[in-house]
């Protein structure tokens, strides 16, 4: 009865993306042809015959019933929030939740993979924004934990820095009062709180303004925080250190102003870090976020950054990739259909 429903309302255009959480399909409402993103998440295990003779590292994660039913809860506390990525249905069926959600023109991943660093005025909206909408989350009993620049979405207005959206809360943790403690080692290695890693104590919201702070480094220095350390190794060198020393990272094109937003916002001590309500008030926010009238050079830059980062064809856009990387997504989409994923949505074609 359920997928009768969705294959009423939806029909499938194409698949954008997988990874080791979920496949995010294009979907198109049939009824005034909007088109959103589909995040289709496996809560079921594989089966034994769905693998054999294939690598289980080439495909999404299964059993993945408390992440998805997580994100569920999560995305449901921020209907209406104007910096959550907006939850628009859910379906279920043997193996899969399939999420409805708003769809983005790309991720600050992409962005940044286009113009490597924005400009102060950039990022600064950029982390208002995210600082906002997390503390508004907090307030709401939902903790991210997993705050990067991958889960960070534009393009949701006239410019891509017009509305700016967080979204991917599978391992977001929301709470059932005003106890805010959690335990659980999850997140992404290069932007994880140390508290994290150490998981035999209990932490709190504190880790996502970790989070933020790694994200704002990144957006402005066009650097990897800690770089030349292997992402796996972050987490375990931040926990034997007692505070973050300003020779780890590399300041060379970061104002004075940010820097100091950035080294509150790192403290490996999360009594010490700025609260998430006080970023927008910091003095280089202040100074940069307020309303510009860009120049042409800005104009075009961002026109530049939105046709390499994607076409446009119909309803949306495309995410451009490399040969290789389009050769890889083939083969994997190929073991997907071998292995029956595909199958959660020939109901619905």
């Amino acid at each position: 009865m359920e997928m009768e429903r969705m294959r009423a309302l939806f029909s499938v255009e194409e698949e954008l993306d997988h990874g080791g959480q979920a496949i995010v399909y294009k979907v198109v409402r049939k009824c005034d042809g909007q088109p959103f993103a589909c995040k289709s998440i496996r809560v079921t295990e594989y089966k034994e015959d769905e693998l054999e003779d294939l690598n289980p590292d080439d495909f999404p994660d299964g059993g993945l019933l408390e992440e998805a039913e997580m994100e569920i809860r999560a995305l449901s506390k921020g209907k209406g929030e104007s910096g959550v990525v907006q939850l628009v249905d859910v379906f279920r069926d043997d193996d899969y939740y399939h999420i409805i959600m708003e769809l983005c023109e790309c991720s600050l991943k992409d962005l940044l993979q286009d113009r490597t660093r924005l400009s102060e005025h950039e990022a600064a909206m950029v982390i208002e924004s995210v600082a906002r909408t997390v503390s508004r989350m907090h307030d709401l009993g939902v903790v991210h934990r997993d705050i990067k620049v991958g889960n960070i979405l534009l393009g949701f207005g006239e410019s891509l820095f017009d509305n700016i959206k967080l979204a991917d809360f599978g391992t977001s943790w929301v709470s059932k009062g005003t106890d805010m403690r959690m335990r659980g080692q999850v997140g992404t290695d290069r932007y994880v709180a140390p508290e994290v890693v150490a998981s035999i104590h209990e932490y709190d919201e504190r880790v996502d303004v970790w989070g933020v702070g790694i994200v704002l480094y990144e957006i402005l220095s066009g650097k990897l925080a800690f770089e030349g350390v292997r992402s796996r190794d972050v987490p375990r060198r931040l926990s034997h250190w007692e505070d973050l020393a300003v020779s780890s990272l590399d300041w060379t094109d970061v104002s004075d102003g940010a820097r100091d937003l950035i080294l509150q916002l790192l403290h490996l001590d999360p009594r010490r870090r700025l609260p998430i309500h006080e970023v927008e008030n910091h003095p280089w926010v202040v100074k940069h976020s307020g309303s510009q009238v860009p120049d042409n050079r800005s104009l075009e830059e961002e026109q530049h950054s939105k046709r390499m980062v994607f076409e446009q064809p119909h309803h949306g856009l495309k995410r451009r990739r490399g040969e290789e990387e389009e050769e890889e997504e083939d083969f994997i989409a190929k073991k997907l259909q071998h292995l029956g994923v595909d199958r959660a949505w020939q109901v619905v074609h």
